[in-house]
């Protein structure tokens, strides 16, 4: 008898299933079809997500009405990232989600075999999926995360559920977005640590710190270098700005973080271990090291722009390894050439462009005569339609053309 009460004592429950806001009923399957539980917990290796590869149009993402939903699958704990919206106009609740991700400039891809499904990705690297099932009082829509800042995640889902009842989003709330730099580290943190020693000191002990990171042959490490690099490169968040700006795009003194933000957006693969590349070949690692090496060279040519540090940016101007063949202006080009996949990315090449096309009128030149214009006009109609944050960039490069 003891032995049958402890065996009770450890078997498994449901508590969590009953406690969520899904009715006895529909627990117990009463009254319709039983439906399987959607794919949770994917991951991301390359072969999971190469499904979401369509950007998404609410006509695509939502081909229906409300009775082509599917109902809450039998035992699947809804979170509580998820709202009820008392409407069955499933095109109007779609296209606010898809409003409200324009807005916070989070890119959003759709596999058209999971109906009424999103991927979507912020510019921090907080990916969850948006799913909408039937409800007896209306459309069901739920976040879930998948990777990424929990806390980043909870911020974005109730912008987007709000949205998603028609309530008005605040736009402050919404301009907590990441500009250049990750946005869960106060700015506070790295100037106030700098201030207590002597600023040439410091400026070569972070450097240094930076190039023994990347050095190393473990992909962890390397990440938390390049995103150390990104804070460096921030006017906003650090007293050493212009120093690590001037390493990024000269060199000066420190010619290996030079080189390894360019390996990192010519051919990110390159800066991985052969251990890391083998086991994540041109998956996660490569696309954040690449994405982060983008916002770090629009940092450090912005922090320039402002420094008003004319000397540096006209040198580029005269860099084979910028203004060359197969340069760094050719690759920007191509990142905003295809915006339309990498959203992310095309936005931090747009950064970059923005400051060249303002640097001087013989670099603006030869932006043009390389084809900017129509390659921003294109990535305009883009950042319009899902990323508010690359419509923005474009709008104010092509006003700086407009006069030429």
């Amino acid at each position: 008898m003891r032995i049958k009460i402890m065996a009770l004592e450890s078997s498994p429950t449901f508590k969590h299933a009953i406690a969520d806001p899904i009715s006895r009923k529909a627990l117990l399957g009463i009254g319709r079809k039983i439906s399987f539980v959607p794919s949770m917990n994917r991951s991301l290796n390359r072969g999971e997500t190469e499904d979401f590869s369509s950007p998404c149009p609410s006509s695509v993402w939502t081909s229906g009405n409300y009775h082509s939903l599917l109902e809450v699958p039998m035992f699947y704990p809804i979170g509580r990232t998820s709202t009820v919206v008392n409407c069955y106009d499933l095109g109007g609740i779609a296209n606010r989600i898809l409003g409200c991700l324009q807005k916070l400039s989070i890119t959003a891809k759709f596999n058209a075999s999971e109906a009424c499904t999103l991927f979507a990705e912020t510019l921090d690297y907080t990916k969850f999926y948006v799913r909408l099932y039937k409800d007896s009082k209306g459309i069901l829509v739920e976040l879930q995360r998948v990777d990424g800042d929990s806390f980043n995640f909870i911020k974005y889902a109730h912008l987007i559920l709000a949205s998603a009842r028609g309530e008005k989003i605040d736009e402050r709330k919404s301009a907590t977005r990441r500009r250049s730099s990750l946005n869960y580290i106060p700015a506070s943190i790295l100037s106030c640590h700098i201030e207590q020693c002597p600023h040439e000191d410091s400026t070569d002990a972070y450097m240094m710190h930076v190039e023994e990171l990347i050095k190393k042959d473990r992909s962890d490490a390397i990440l938390l270098g390049i995103e150390s690099l990104l804070l460096l490169t921030d006017r906003d968040r650090s007293t050493v700005s212009l120093s690590a700006a001037e390493a990024v795009l000269s060199g000066n003194g420190h010619s290996v973080i030079k080189d390894f933000i360019y390996k990192c957006i010519h051919c990110p693969r390159l800066a991985l271990s052969p251990e890391d590349y083998d086991f994540d070949h041109a998956s996660r690692q490569c696309e954040t090291m690449h994405n982060t090496a983008l916002a770090v060279l629009g940092n450090s040519l912005q922090t320039a722009s402002d420094a008003e540090c004319p000397r540096l940016l006209r040198s580029l101007l005269q860099s084979e390894e910028w203004m060359g063949h197969a340069g760094l202006v050719d690759a920007l080009l191509y990142e905003l050439s295809h915006a339309e996949d990498r959203s992310h990315d095309a936005y931090h090449a747009a950064r970059c462009l923005n400051t060249l096309l303002d640097s001087s009128s013989e670099m603006k030149r030869t932006l043009i005569e390389r084809g900017l214009p129509n390659v921003m006009k294109d990535s305009q109609t883009v950042g319009r339609r899902r990323h508010s944050l690359l419509a923005r960039e474009c709008d104010a490069a092509l006003a700086l053309m407009a006069d030429v």
